[in-house]
């Protein structure tokens, strides 16, 4: 856990106490700060105040800070309410990045710590892990956090190494200090727009990663319109010589002999990774050789089971069309199951990405963006559930003796009828578990 005197004779009040916000509010507590929470779910709230937190209340007169969790929107109408009444008194907004900014001024070894930093709409989980992975069998100490696994201020304290943060737009939004050393947004796609509103202010969101980054720091992004539009519409952005672009399109100077489990079937993660660890210093042969050893994120176009005659895939993680797509590009002969909560209207994206499909299997609560498309196009089926998919599954498997690619992928987000994508995910891995015996 992080702790600073630097936070020691303030007082703040964390708005949202899931993960993120415990963890700051413990590390708070521990650095001999005044801590208050407030919760929005009442359960919750008793729950957390029966743990010894303290919770806010309108009698305190004075808060320094107002921290929200990534949930909690900060701007504009739909920004809570609490942020809104706290702030009016001269109660400074300050984001979980920032706080760790703060942190990081503070160390005496600071010059001995590096920030690597990603964001974007898809591979940013199988970016991180990638370079975490790769730095520690090159023997650095690293940190691996943010929106992957355990919150920043929940990571070990560190004097030399690296920390490698998962970054979200929600994170992002507030941040206004934040500086890492190696910053890259890996692409642009449409997603989180009810949180915020357009395409131009998710990217926006996205590109407080680079605000900060001085002369001697590096940004990478991808060879994306939206992106690209953004940062000329940005003067600052625009000017600054440190942000180089990845060309998508150039030939992959990376050539692994890697088995079935890794995956390369994106190698926007693996060109992200090489330039980012080339930039720490470390030779291509080192990078090449940790690559080998890597085998891929849960849920991540996981192969679960293979044989001459079935590929069956678990892509819980698409939560959107952008993801599938890039599933539906690399497979043929595919048995698709997707459905869920859609995150756009804009279904037609699919359209160039149709022809290794041989049947879809529709799920989710409601069916009718993926039926109303896929129906005039290929042989469709809307079950309702995962079980049943895997169900039809197992019929299409017993009456074709064709060799098949079962991809579940589901293109939708998973909160209809899951808490998140993992839990979707490890459903999945149970039914086809079932189907072997």
């Amino acid at each position: 856990m992080l702790k600073s005197k630097c936070f020691s004779k303030k007082s703040y009040v964390v708005i949202g106490m899931g993960k993120t916000g415990c963890s700051i509010y413990k590390s708070l507590t521990n650095s001999g700060s005044v801590v208050f929470f407030w919760e929005d779910n009442p359960k919750h709230s008793k729950k957390i105040l029966n743990k010894g937190y303290k919770k806010y209340s309108s009698k305190i007169s004075q808060i320094d800070y107002v921290i929200p969790s990534p949930g909690i929107a900060t701007k504009g109408k739909s920004a809570h309410k609490l942020i809104k009444k706290l702030t009016s008194k001269n109660t400074k907004l300050i984001s979980e990045l920032d706080l760790f900014q703060i942190y990081l001024d503070n160390l005496n070894t600071r010059n001995l710590i590096k920030i690597i930093a990603v964001t974007g709409t898809n591979g940013k989980s199988t970016t991180v892990s990638l370079i975490h992975h790769i730095l520690k069998k090159n023997k650095f100490n690293t940190q691996l956090a943010g929106n992957i696994g355990n919150p920043i201020f929940e990571t070990k304290m560190i004097k030399k190494g690296f920390y490698v943060l998962e970054l979200s737009s929600y994170q992002l939004e507030s941040s206004k200090i934040f500086q890492p050393d190696i910053a890259c947004i890996l692409n642009l796609t449409p997603d989180h727009l009810a949180r915020h509103n357009t395409m131009s202010n998710y990217g926006n969101a996205k590109l407080n990663i680079f605000k900060n980054i001085n002369s001697s720091q590096k940004g990478f992004f991808n060879d994306d319109s939206i992106i690209k539009k953004l940062i000329k519409k940005n003067n600052h952005l625009s000017k600054m010589k440190n942000l180089k672009q990845i060309n998508k399109n150039k030939k992959n100077s990376i050539k692994l002999n890697v088995n079935q489990y890794n995956l390369l079937s994106n190698d926007q993660n693996y060109r992200f990774s090489y330039e980012i660890l080339k930039e720490v210093g470390l030779s291509s042969n080192k990078i090449f050789n940790a690559f080998k050893s890597f085998r891929g994120l849960e849920f991540r176009q996981q192969i679960i089971f293979s044989d001459k005659k079935k590929l069956i895939i678990n892509d819980s993680k698409s939560t959107n069309y952008h993801s599938l797509i890039a599933a539906l590009k690399k497979y043929k002969d595919i048995i698709l199951i997707c459905g869920g909560q859609i995150k756009s209207n804009n279904i037609n994206i699919l359209d160039d990405s149709l022809g290794n499909i041989k049947k879809v299997i529709i799920i989710g609560e409601e069916s009718n963006t993926f039926h109303k498309y896929f129906q005039s196009k290929v042989t469709t089926v809307y079950v309702h559930s995962l079980d049943k998919a895997v169900v039809e599954m197992s019929k299409f498997m017993k009456t074709n003796t064709d060799f098949n690619t079962f991809l579940f992928s589901p293109g939708a987000a998973s909160f209809d009828q899951y808490n998140n994508f993992e839990e979707r995910g490890r459903h999945f891995n149970k039914l086809i578990s079932k189907l072997s015996k």
